[in-house]
């Protein structure tokens, strides 16, 4: 089985933005803190963090979005979360 790593589609920033929200606040509605979003959306400038997150975090994140957009969870989690491989070490 392929391991994969679920991220931020690159859009997020864009998609937070279109709702009226900023990003702190949006972390906030997301009961999430504003510097896991920022090392989901800038790994290298964080240092330990690889760029991913668990899956309960992507499914907050997802619910969050939905009920600002107006969108289902799950519309929401495919907008906003993306599963990529992890390259082996």
């Amino acid at each position: 089985m392929k391991r994969t790593r679920l991220q931020l589609a690159e859009r997020f920033p864009e998609l937070i933005a279109r709702t009226g929200s900023s990003q702190r606040a949006f972390a906030r509605t997301a009961g999430v803190s504003h510097s896991t979003i920022m090392g989901l959306l800038h790994p290298e400038l964080h240092p330990g963090r690889r760029g991913g997150m668990q899956l309960r975090t992507a499914w907050r994140i997802a619910q969050a979005y939905a009920t600002i957009a107006r969108i289902t969870s799950e519309q929401a989690f495919d907008l906003l979360i993306v599963e990529r491989p992890v390259e082996p070490a």
